[in-house]
Order: C-alpha cells, then structure tokens, then sequence
C-alpha cells in the first residue's frame, strides 16, 4: 500500500479597512464583511466559532469515512466566554476567549464506544481545533502604504 506525501499549502486572505470597524476580507474567490461584535458584520470572535463549526464538520466527515460510521445528520453549537477588558486597554486576564464550548449533535450508527473514539479523532485531526488548543507562532510585519 502506497502512502501519500503532503506538501505544506499556504492559504492566504488579504482584507482593506472600509470604516473604523468594518473590514472587507478576500479568502481565495470569496469576500466577505468584518464588524465589530453587534455591528452589521459577523466579528473576528463569530467567525472564528463558525471556523470551528465548519472544521469539524468537514473533519467529522473525513474521520467517519475511515471509520466506517454513517453520519445521518449533525449539528453544532459553539459558545465562547469573552471578557472585553483587556481589548479595551484595561486589565483582564486575556484578550481573547477565556473558553470555547463546542456542542456536536450527531445521528449516527457508531455504539457509544465508537462515537468516543470517533470524536477523539475528530478533536485530533480539525485544523482549527489544533489552532486554538495549540499556540501557532505568529509573525506581525508593518509597512507603510
């Protein structure tokens, strides 16, 4: 059995500030709108729950097919615990989420046995989850324009 090689992908998003809260974001052939939490945009923190919910969805899927397990149907809450004092300059003990929950409903044909490794797996093998468990060295550059 032959295994297959991956090579890394560099996946890029460029985005423009269009107001003082609303940013305008280009993710390959799709744009989409920032705001502010409440403004007329999903924010940084909703999307980056959406991203969680969409990760696992397509991770669950993969993992499932190598197992073996019929996914019928399934469904996602994610909540996270923000406190906005350090945002606004003030002390808090982080600036971002404190917690994230993530609820996964799912309908399927796995025994309770299964399901736990399935989603041990699943936890394992989402991008997103990795990105919020696991620090990921981040490099900030400034240039004029």
């Amino acid at each position: 059995m032959m295994s297959t090689e991956y090579k890394d992908i560099e996946i890029r998003a460029s985005g423009r500030r269009v107001s003082p809260t609303m940013s305008e974001v280009r993710c390959g052939d799709f744009e989409l709108s920032i705001d502010k939490l409440g403004g007329e945009a999903p924010s940084p923190l909703d999307l980056m729950l959406a991203s969680l919910i969409g990760c696992f969805n397509i991770t669950a899927t993969l993992v499932a097919e190598d197992m073996g397990i019929e996914i019928e149907d399934a469904a996602f809450e994610a909540i996270g615990i923000f406190n906005p004092s350090v945002f606004y300059g003030k002390e808090g003990q982080r600036a971002g989420y404190k917690e994230i929950k993530l609820l996964f409903r799912v309908k399927s044909d796995a025994d309770d046995e299964k399901l736990k490794e399935f989603i041990r797996r699943v936890e394992e093998r989402c991008p997103v989850s990795d990105n919020i468990v696991n620090i990921t060295p981040l490099t900030v550059k400034v240039e004029r324009i």
